[in-house]
């Protein structure tokens, strides 16, 4: 896959995490991205609802891998 940071188009319903300083700020799924990546909603549990994230906020994307299939 290429880097999460990159094409955020290619990471629409995936779970990706927020970094800021090597640390975890927030981790949600992405609902849409804008076509050019500087824009990405994601999505949170429970009553946090969404947030806009831009490209410009600096943060480390990191897609968190899907569990394993069993069988």
């Amino acid at each position: 896959m290429p880097d999460a940071g990159e094409d955020w188009n290619l990471l629409v319903g995936r779970t990706v995490e927020l970094r800021r300083d090597g640390r975890l700020v927030r981790a949600g799924e992405v609902e849409d991205a804008a076509k050019d990546s500087s824009v990405m909603w994601l999505r949170f549990d429970g009553n946090h609802g969404r947030q806009l994230i831009a490209k410009s906020d600096n943060y480390e994307i990191i897609l968190r891998e899907r569990p394993a299939q069993n069988g």
